[in-house]
């Protein structure tokens, strides 16, 4: 009889191609699996495992969440907190493969910064398909990476924020509760996949489609690096990344690069000093260098971090970029901005009828960043953030007007029934447990206490209600 494990030894979708699950994911699709919250999974099977034993006591209740929402990311990534959870998830499991679905392969020759997005990024279209075709939803590790902001196969930019006009929030990569299910926004639970998760103005899309040719080599790439990690006999060592950078070098000389330290700046757009830090072993590049010195050379990122860009290789570099076509991709540029469409994508936004969006929305619609909008729109931006700001405010006191209404009827309601109105009973009347966590419902529940009486000593009951017309009827 083979050993038995104490969680379901569920199959990771995907190792060895480059559609390879997250393990943030893999946590998800565990959790349902067991019919419980990722966070009672987290909590009571694989925290002592960790290292993190302390967190699982109730009276750390904050201290685990903080820690759960600043380090969900890095479960996907390279560092020492991914591997304690691979580990963990290893001896419950049985399995013995799911370090595949983090970046730990790559830890040597990857640093952290800039490799991940701090929130979840999803494709709408990839999700309804799996669900039209009765596939697993799953989060592929390939989306957690910071450069890959578009899905090759759909052509349409990676979402981050919740398309729901009640939510608009962006969600961690491993939520909490029980709305915590791939394919589902962590915070309101709707469905991610559907098709009214595509929105944008015409403008906004015109500016997209340039933005999705140019990172569709991206994505092939970082695929190529994911799909590759079961295969790979040992793990990249950063001493190997060095020497295949210095073989770059050489392929820039024979090309009538002049390497020094502002042809190189100015020939791939990196920042003045990064590459002479290189060059000394201080640090290794982010992946994102990588990405642009492997596109404007026309080598494998593979190759590079593998070590594997040896003399014969810088031989005939002309040759082999043209032989190889699937590295014949558009070059990685510094982001470039189209100054009159995206003008244009901006003042269609101020324009628009539609519930105001935040600039970080607009940003994420048109595939810029918001440093670049700041910087070449800065009155549009203003102006879009301060609509925004306002609809966002009028919303919220709509949104807390209703909520005394709703928090003091319950609690008169209970008292003509003979029953205290505690926060417990106020909740449980109106079917939320959450209800009377926020500031608003707890001032207006001890404004109704005071109005009603009940923070009276020794007042009776009958008194009370007779006092305030509530006695019930005889």
């Amino acid at each position: 009889m083979p050993p038995r494990s104490r969680l379901y030894s569920l199959e990771p979708i995907g190792i060895g191609t480059p559609q390879t699950e997250s393990l943030t994911s893999y946590i998800s699709r565990l959790a349902a699996a067991h019919s419980v919250r990722v966070r009672d999974l987290v909590v009571s099977e694989l925290l002592g495992h960790m290292g993190r034993p302390h967190l699982a006591d109730s009276s750390h209740a904050d201290l685990f969440s903080a820690f759960w929402r600043s380090e969900t990311r890095a479960l996907n990534g390279t560092c020492s907190l991914a591997r304690r959870m691979v580990h963990a998830l290893e001896e419950k499991t049985g399995r013995r493969d799911l370090r595949f679905l983090t970046l730990l392969t790559w830890s040597d020759v990857l640093p952290v910064h800039q490799l991940q997005k701090r929130t979840r990024a999803w494709c709408p279209g990839c999700y309804q398909d799996w669900r039209d075709r009765g596939q697993a939803i799953y989060d592929p590790l390939l989306w957690t990476l910071t450069p890959v902001t578009v899905c090759a196969r759909h052509k349409r930019p990676l979402r981050t924020i919740c398309p729901f006009p009640n939510c608009r929030r962006p969600s961690p990569w491993l939520g909490l509760g029980y709305r915590s299910r791939p394919g589902h926004c962590a915070h309101c639970g709707g469905w991610l996949g559907n098709p009214g998760a595509e929105s944008g103005t015409p403008e906004e899309k015109l500016v997209m489609n340039g933005a999705v040719q140019c990172h569709a080599w991206i994505f092939d790439a970082l695929g190529e690096l994911i799909a590759a990690s079961p295969s790979l006999l040992r793990r990249p060592q950063r001493e190997d990344l060095l020497r295949s950078i210095e073989v770059a070098f050489r392929l820039a000389a024979l090309r009538k690069i002049t390497i020094n330290r502002g042809s190189w700046t100015r020939y791939f757009g990196l920042a003045s000093g990064t590459v002479l830090e290189w060059r000394q072993g201080q640090m290794p590049p982010s992946l994102w260098c990588l990405l642009v010195v492997c596109s404007q050379l026309g080598i494998s990122s593979l190759e590079l971090l593998r070590g594997e860009i040896h003399e014969n290789y810088s031989a005939a570099p002309a040759t082999r970029v043209a032989a190889d076509t699937r590295l014949n991709g558009p070059s990685i540029q510094p982001t470039r901005i189209d100054h009159g469409a995206i003008r244009n994508a901006l003042e269609a936004v101020l324009a628009s009828d539609a519930p105001p969006p935040s600039i970080r929305l607009v940003a994420d619609r048109l595939g810029q960043t918001l440093v670049n909008l700041h910087h070449y729109f800065p009155e549009l931006c203003r102006a879009i953030a301060s609509r925004h700001r306002s609809y966002e405010q009028a919303r919220g006191a709509r949104t807390r007007t209703r909520l005394r209404e709703t928090v003091r009827d319950a609690a008169i309601a209970l008292t003509h029934r003979g029953l205290y109105p505690s926060a417990s009973h106020i909740a449980d009347l109106l079917g939320d447990r959450n209800v009377m966590r926020s500031h608003t419902a707890q001032a207006v529940w001890r404004e109704i206490l005071s109005e009603l009486g009940w923070d009276r000593p020794n007042m009776d009951l009958q008194a009370l209600m007779a006092q305030t017309c509530l006695a019930p009827t005889i």
